[in-house]
């Protein structure tokens, strides 16, 4: 590892970002050969949906655009050049955008200061008998939740993995999910087991986006079922949307054009890992390029003023909007260079 590179991991700074489903979304997967024709991302061994880091990045990349430069009748460029005394083509000018996402001049190519990891499910929402819905969450998605910097390790200290055919939610006269000592999520029922420390990780997770009034339920909606039933509903309790194309000349469904759409349902939870690096401008001295925490900060601000992004397809038709908050990693957590 040359110094350089000894130096960008010294200076790197890192920020969860929290993104929370105000709207359905879909973040395709291609063309599928089963029944669901146009499925969504999700992890291949577990199971959950994902939001690749490519649609994170572009989405905010696509937010920076406004305002960026013009050259030679280019519209948009990241980086615009000039010539030196010796003739020589050097960088002129670099937008907050190519600080921040990586330069879009072939000639002057570098690195943005952001680095994005896909965002990852926390908790997912599904039909409850009682209570209208359930926020479910297992071991395994806490397990990375605790080693990714989002929750305190103590919150799950003891949690047993409840077996497939129970789960672990609040039971009791006031429990807005129980159904004398069950849960019936979909179509299938759930015995209660118990855990003492379902009410304090409720509370923590609630806080983890405050000000939102649904997310805030959270406390009083949470169950942990089991890794491989939190697999189960992830892969088949998702909404399965139905189109046609309709033709222009006739206005008309066309003939054969029917087809299917997975979407991740609305007040879903996921988090990604945002980790911010010095500027990397190429021909730009050390002392005077921006440093990882300006990155943060200039990332931040943008996230605060707009509060709500659209990731994925179908944004005239309402889909993929997502509340957005960035926040620091618990403070207990180890950094993945630490």
């Amino acid at each position: 590892m040359n110094t350089e590179s000894k130096s960008e991991i010294r200076n790197q700074k890192s920020k969860i970002l929290y993104l929370f489903t105000r709207t359905p979304l879909h973040v395709g997967a291609g063309a599928s050969v089963g029944a669901i024709d146009q499925p969504i991302q999700r992890e291949r061994h577990t199971g959950f949906p994902i939001i690749p880091a490519t649609s994170l990045k572009g989405t905010f990349a696509d937010a920076w655009n406004e305002g960026l430069h013009e050259q030679n009748g280019k519209r948009y460029l990241r980086v615009t050049t000039r010539k030196n005394e010796k003739n020589e083509e050097v960088i002129d000018q670099v937008a907050e955008a190519a600080w921040l996402f990586g330069s879009d001049n072939a000639s002057h190519a570098f690195a943005g200061s952001l680095q994005f990891s896909e965002a990852r499910l926390l908790a997912f929402p599904i039909r409850s008998a009682k209570g209208s819905f359930a926020w479910i969450t297992c071991p395994l998605m806490l397990q990375r939740a605790v080693r990714d910097g989002v929750l305190a390790s103590a919150l799950i200290q003891g949690l047993p993995e409840p077996k497939d055919e129970q789960a672990i939610f609040d039971a009791g006269s006031a429990s807005k999910l129980d159904l004398s000592g069950q849960i019936v999520l979909e179509e299938y029922t759930f015995k209660h087991s118990n855990w003492q420390g379902l009410a304090e990780l409720g509370k923590r997770m609630s806080d983890l986006l405050s000000g939102d009034l649904v997310w805030a339920e959270v406390k009083d909606h949470l169950v942990i079922v089991s890794n491989g039933m939190m697999s189960f509903f992830a892969q088949n309790a998702c909404a399965v949307a139905q189109h046609v194309r309709i033709s222009d000349e006739t206005g008309t469904a066309e003939g054969g054009a029917l087809f299917n759409q997975e979407n991740v349902p609305s007040e879903t939870f996921f988090y990604s890992l945002i980790h911010a690096f010095d500027e990397r401008t190429a021909d730009k001295a050390k002392d005077q390029r921006r440093d990882a925490a300006k990155a943060i900060e200039a990332f931040g601000g943008k996230a605060a003023d707009r509060k709500v992004f659209q990731f994925g397809g179908d944004a005239s038709t309402g889909l993929g909007y997502c509340t957005v908050l960035l926040k620091a990693p618990c403070s207990n957590a180890k950094s993945p260079q630490s």
